[in-house]
């Protein structure tokens, strides 16, 4: 329990912060990433002086996770996938190549360090694309195969994807906004205002019928996961929890159940929040401290490409104004961190600048599921090319 309240007051401190301070408004960091930041940063003080330190539950955290994707398949409609259109499908094989020039970019690093090809991969698309349950996951499959200490590597190629994931997309999405004079639809001017929204009102019959829609939508996603795994299928739970929440909400418009869907978005942002700084907590910066070289030259690398791939493939083909540049800096956030850190990347530009619908759309769509699906596909590729 203390744990869970020094978390939540770091969130607090966090976003009190973040409204305060003009510089981090300019740049995008919403006050989750300051908590979190702030909270790893203790963590490190703390040892130093060899004192106690709290511990982050990472059931809790991973829970939080699959809530928050959960939140985003109960909020996601078909008449939303059909109303993507043509965006949605080029996003969708932007989003392989992505997956695939991130492992040309480890793969080329990997050469560069004297290692093997395979630990490219590892410190490629399986970490930072894909995250941290990827780099378990597909580091016990290399692991298998031969490769040393494939799980280490890939493990800690996405905590520094986490790190530095974070806080890239929005001082991106920042300078473009600013640098091309773009506005939010209906807005003049560069930055602007946004209108306050009305308050969800917390009504005790919706709130419990939103938590059983998400408990609802997780034992769903947990029984489709282990009949997939008796197929020798291996799926993330926060996949196929997604997954069954989009099926439950599809099921929910076919039978036109009403679902309060802004209640069940603001207690995925609540989720969203804390599992942020609980993430960031868990970053050891004194590990990192110890793997700078190595790590830092292909975080750069991989940081560098992606942010390159988000402006010249993403921004400007889908038309350089203010809902690309938002949409680009939802890439950057899945593609060198993790759907959380993309979603809270686009939620803080809507809050700092305007609405951006398609590209909150579009993010979640992509960012949700293709990307998980892509990157899934592509690094089965590359395995099999270099080990299978």
């Amino acid at each position: 329990m203390i744990s869970a309240a020094i978390v939540l007051l770091l969130l607090v401190a966090g976003n009190a912060i973040a409204a305060r301070s003009t510089w981090l408004r300019a740049i995008n960091i919403p006050g989750s990433f300051v908590g979190g930041a702030a909270g790893s940063l203790l963590l490190l003080a703390l040892g130093s002086f060899e004192l106690p330190r709290f511990a982050v539950s990472e059931e809790l955290r991973d829970l939080l996770l699959v809530l928050f994707f959960v939140s985003a398949g109960l909020g996601t409609t078909v008449a939303s996938w059909i109303s993507a259109g043509k965006p949605l499908l080029v996003l969708s094989v932007l989003c392989f190549l992505l997956m695939i020039f991130q492992n040309v970019i480890g793969m080329g690093v990997a050469a560069l360090l004297g290692v093997p090809p395979a630990m490219g991969v590892l410190s490629g698309s399986v970490a930072f694309a894909g995250g941290l349950g990827s780099a378990v996951a597909w580091g016990a499959e290399f692991g298998a195969k031969g490769v040393r200490n494939a799980t280490e590597v890939a493990v800690i190629a996405a905590t520094v994807g986490m790190a530095v994931g974070t806080f890239v997309g929005g001082p991106y999405v920042s300078w473009v906004i600013r640098r091309n004079t773009l506005a939010a639809s209906g807005i003049t001017g560069g930055a602007a205002a946004v209108t306050p929204e009305a308050p969800v009102p917390l009504v005790e019959k919706k709130l419990i019928v939103a938590l059983f829609l998400f408990a609802l939508a997780v034992v769903v996603g947990d029984l489709f996961r282990e009949v997939l795994r008796g197929y020798g299928v291996i799926m993330p739970r926060f996949l196929t929890a997604m997954l069954a929440s989009v099926v439950i909400s599809a099921f929910a418009d076919a039978a036109r159940v009403p679902m309060n869907r802004a209640l069940i978005e603001g207690c995925g942002d609540v989720f969203l929040s804390v599992f942020i700084v609980m993430a960031l907590c868990g970053i050891d910066l004194s590990t990192l401290g110890r793997i700078a070289g190595p790590m830092a030259l292909m975080a750069a690398a991989q940081t560098v490409g992606t942010v390159l791939f988000a402006h010249f493939l993403v921004f400007w083909p889908m038309g350089r104004n203010f809902e690309a540049a938002a949409t680009a800096g939802g890439v950057i956030g899945f593609g060198l961190s993790s759907f959380a850190v993309a979603m809270a990347t686009v939620k803080q530009v809507e809050r700092n600048f305007g609405p951006a619908p398609q590209a909150e759309l579009l993010t979640t769509l992509v960012g949700g599921a293709v990307s998980n699906l892509a990157n899934a596909l592509v690094i089965l590729a590359f395995y099999q090319w270099l080990v299978g």
